[in-house]
């Protein structure tokens, strides 16, 4: 009986890798120099076996790029290079639970999308290892470009330190890592600040409590130079005992952190308003404060960046469309242009009339 062929091996290895779901739809499959190494056979030999996979329509070689698996049907995302398919950028994103990050996500996807851009997608669950993880499985996977919604970490992340130095398409969306040249698009977080805290000045508050994460970024340490200013330029005195700073790192930790609230209200009775610097904390603080009896805003106003989703409550609106329409332009200029990194900041609003009922239970 005629022995199978060694291409023909191959293939049928790939194929079943295909078929199992080892390989999905628009994984790299290995280069004809890595099966070559692998089987121990020609490059001739390997370049056979990918050559039958493309023309079964299991697999799309892209040229520059490589050899990607294909949909079913001809209808997976690879094939649209027939269309003008222009290559993949990755998305990188903490989580997208929340709603500002939900809609962040989904904008940049759509936006990418309409401009012949394909994406890969991965949520890290805001962990520093998952973030270094994506980044380096998406350069394997050949993608032209990423765009990242970094960790709430105060340290780099090494391979978005690498990213700058090797010049890779690459913009950073909500946050900025200081000292690092990378683009970046983020909101005017220390005017919506200023805005907001003019807004409780206004309403005769004098001792306002801040309520921050004890994981730093740029968007929380600007949000508390926000708040210091907002004292310095009318040249009050900062008292930073009405300073809260909490660790929160999952769902897990909302209880704990709730009665971390409750116990500096109870030490701190003269607080009468708090700027908590995310929807999270502005949650918890009103369920601690609903705890304790003390109604929103009759006896401590609250307000929060980002809409909390909260009776009485008035936030900082950020304009998500216009943070994604720019990432998606800084990261196309960068993909088809010129690398040239730049920081844009993208103006807020202040949203002061919110009034709606209670939902029932809150």
């Amino acid at each position: 009986m005629k022995s199978v062929p060694l291409y023909q091996q191959i293939a049928n290895h790939l194929r079943e890798q295909i078929l199992s779901g080892k390989l999905r739809p628009g994984d790299r499959v290995p280069s004809e120099k890595e099966l070559a190494q692998y089987f121990n056979v020609s490059q001739i030999t390997s370049k056979q076996a990918l050559a039958v996979m493309s023309d079964e329509n299991l697999v799309v070689r892209i040229k520059g790029k490589g050899t990607f698996v294909a949909g079913r049907n001809g209808t997976d995302i690879l094939h649209s290079i027939h269309s003008g398919f222009k290559g993949i950028v990755g998305i990188i994103f903490p989580s997208i639970t929340m709603p500002v990050e939900s809609l962040l996500f989904f904008r940049l996807q759509s936006r990418l999308h309409e401009r012949g851009y394909q994406t890969l997608i991965r949520v890290t669950e805001d962990k520093m290892e998952k973030e270094i993880e994506a980044i380096r499985m998406f350069q394997l996977f050949g993608v032209r470009g990423f765009v990242i919604f970094p960790v709430m970490e105060e340290h780099y992340n090494e391979e978005i330190l690498k990213l700058s130095l090797d010049k890779t398409p690459h913009v950073l969306v909500d946050r900025y890592l200081p000292n690092i040249t990378n683009s970046s698009v983020t909101s005017e977080n220390i005017q919506g600040t200023l805005e907001a805290m003019d807004y409780l000045f206004r309403q005769g508050h004098e001792h306002i409590a801040l309520l921050n994460q004890e994981s730093r970024n740029s968007n929380t340490h600007e949000r508390a130079l926000g708040f210091e200013r907002a004292f310095l330029d009318r040249q009050l005195p900062i008292d930073k005992k009405y300073w809260l700073y909490l660790k929160r790192t999952s769902r897990a930790d909302d209880e704990r952190v709730k009665q971390q609230i409750a116990a500096f209200f109870k030490a701190n009775p003269h607080v009468t308003a708090v700027f908590a610097v995310d929807t999270v904390l502005a949650r918890l603080a009103y369920a601690a404060l609903g705890e304790m009896g003390r109604r929103v805003p009759q006896d401590v106003a609250l307000v929060s960046f980002d809409d909390p989703k909260l009776p009485f409550v008035p936030y900082i609106q950020q304009d998500i469309d216009t943070i994604a329409d720019k990432a998606v332009e800084l990261i196309i200029e960068q993909m088809e242009g010129t690398y040239v990194p730049r920081r844009e900041t993208v103006p807020v609003k202040f949203v002061a009339d919110v009034g709606y009922p209670t939902p029932e239970g809150l």
